[in-house]
């Protein structure tokens, strides 16, 4: 028989993962085992189609087997024969079996195989059914103990999934694969993270617009974040060196890797996320527009917007405005180079002078110390709290165990997972208690400089420092007249500070004759730039 009157067979070759396409020569094996059939039997192979796809879900998602069919398709009028390896090769699903017998038998398309004989006859349904169900049963069963194998690291404390954007993967003698943190993506998150929580970023706009201009190359396929994605990663617990797996049972505990931020700072920003409010990204978010968000109308006390406008020529200008419909400002502008100078000089005339900088940095640092007095007590007090969460964790262990309503267990579990949470937090401030990365007095002086001269951070060409400057200098929103510039405003509490104690009271002062200022100063823990200053007790 020649190739001409020879019938046409096309062989269908499929492995389950890439790593078996490049690495095993599964399909070359397979494609060869088929040629030798078609040999033996005549057949004349006209194409061969290749998938590395997995035996689940819709075979028509296989790109082989949709090339397969579209061919069929082409040539309605030609008798095929398709050969295939061995039946897994073609679906390990009953359902997607049955299915796609039928679209082959509807096009009067012959299955054959070196390793199975397929017909209509009642007995060679039932073998092929026999065979289907094993194959089924065979996929469930791997794909079982794939995820026992998963959830056992996962309970170990390893990520054995995708590395997330921050981390990449590393070969451990000890560990095994590890994750470890990947820059530059990983000080970007850990700023996004440490900026969210102490409201240098104030929305999640702020968060995604710092990303995009910091290079951080996080998003699928490179392409740009976007709030959704943002909101998505400061979800993830894994950042703070935790990992869980609620759906698999597995709850929150610590991981093996190094964490890119803190839990505390991961549980604020939860706080904050938690605010059930949503916000849109601003194309015109950006530097020209640094004020836009801490102006108010001084008529209607309202915050005034910002945009651009063109004059009859044609030529752009930058233009802060009321939008308060029942405002005598309402629509009316001002130039914002107008109010970049107002502003600068505003900014200008805030600054301490040297004696009260000095003078200020000498009761802050008597302050700190007797801080530093209180922290033995707190130790005990955070120790003492987490004895009692270990003992509530487990008498509400032992109620699960005498409990026999299915209800009652539940809530025994919630209340166990968000103890637990507790526990880890606790266990994360008394670790941060006993070290110190950077002592007070170094910490103090960074921001003595910030202070002092604050006007140098806010002419750079960055507009998140500047909004910092704006958050660290101003306690609140500034009013801005459109005649007679920015009314006085109230500043923050390290400059009000400033003010209070005047430098020719120095000398009471190391006399005891001055009263010094609450140690709240320090009860507002935040975290602020990294690269400018952190606090750490």
């Amino acid at each position: 028989m020649n190739d001409a009157t020879s019938p046409k067979a096309l062989i269908y070759c499929r492995v389950s993962s890439e790593r078996q396409a490049t690495e095993g020569h599964g399909l070359d094996s397979q494609e060869h085992r088929c040629r030798e059939f078609a040999k033996a039997s005549g057949y004349n192979v006209e194409d061969v189609f290749r998938d590395s796809y997995t035996g689940g879900g819709d075979f028509m998602e296989r790109p082989g087997m949709s090339s397969l069919f579209a061919h069929l398709d082409k040539f309605p009028h030609r008798t095929y024969v398709v050969i295939f390896d061995d039946l897994k090769r073609l679906a390990r699903d009953s359902l997607f079996f049955a299915k796609l017998r039928i679209a082959f038998k509807a096009r009067g398309v012959r299955l054959e195989s070196p390793n199975i004989k397929l017909g209509d006859s009642d007995e060679e349904e039932f073998v092929e059914t026999v065979l289907m169900g094993a194959a089924q049963l065979e996929r469930k069963q791997n794909r079982r103990q794939v995820i026992q194998k998963m959830k056992a690291r996962i309970e170990k404390g390893y990520w054995p999934f995708f590395p997330p954007p921050g981390y990449r993967f590393t070969n451990n003698s000890l560990h095994g694969k590890l994750l470890v943190p990947y820059e530059p993506n990983a000080s970007l998150i850990r700023e996004a993270f440490e900026g969210y929580a102490s409201e240098r970023f104030g929305t999640l706009t702020e968060v995604v617009n710092f990303l995009r201009t910091s290079g951080y190359k996080g998003g699928p396929q490179g392409k740009s974040v976007y709030v959704e994605g943002v909101t998505r990663l400061l979800r993830r617990v894994i950042y703070a060196g935790y990992i869980e797996r609620l759906e698999w049972e597995v709850s929150r505990r610590k991981a093996q890797h190094e964490g890119i931020v803190s839990l505390e700072v991961f549980e604020k920003v939860q706080s904050k996320l938690d605010g059930k409010y949503k916000v849109r990204a601003r194309k015109d978010d950006r530097i020209e527009f640094v004020l836009r968000g801490f102006l108010t109308c001084p008529f209607c006390e309202g915050t005034l917007t910002a945009s651009w406008s063109r004059n009859r020529h044609g030529d752009r200008y930058r233009y802060y405005r009321c939008k308060t419909p029942s405002c005598e400002r309402y629509n009316k502008g001002s130039n914002g180079n107008f109010v970049d100078q107002e502003f600068e000089k505003l900014l200008r005339s805030v600054c301490p002078n040297d004696s009260a900088t000095q003078l200020a940095k000498a009761v802050l640092l008597d302050l700190w110390g007797k801080r530093m007095a209180t922290i033995t007590n707190r130790h005990s007090g955070l120790e003492k709290r987490l004895q009692q969460i270990r003992s509530e964790v487990d008498t509400l262990s032992s109620r699960i165990v005498r409990a026999v309503d299915d209800s009652l267990i539940r809530v025994y579990e919630e209340q166990i997972i968000k103890s637990n949470r507790e526990a880890a937090l606790l266990q994360e401030k008394l670790k941060e208690l006993g070290t110190s990365t950077v002592s007070f007095e170094t910490a103090l002086e960074v921001v003595m400089a910030f202070l002092q001269n604050p006007i140098n951070i806010w002419m750079k060409d960055d507009i998140h420092a500047k909004r910092l400057v704006l958050k660290l200098v101003f306690a609140e929103k500034l009013a801005f007249h459109p005649k007679f510039g920015f009314e006085t405003p109230q500043k923050s509490l390290l400059l009000a500070l400033f003010e209070q104690i005047p430098a020719k009271e120095s000398q009471d002062v190391e006399a005891g004759r001055v009263e010094l200022p609450s140690e709240s100063v320090f009860d507002h823990e935040s975290t602020t730039h990294s690269s400018m200053f952190k606090f750490k007790q």
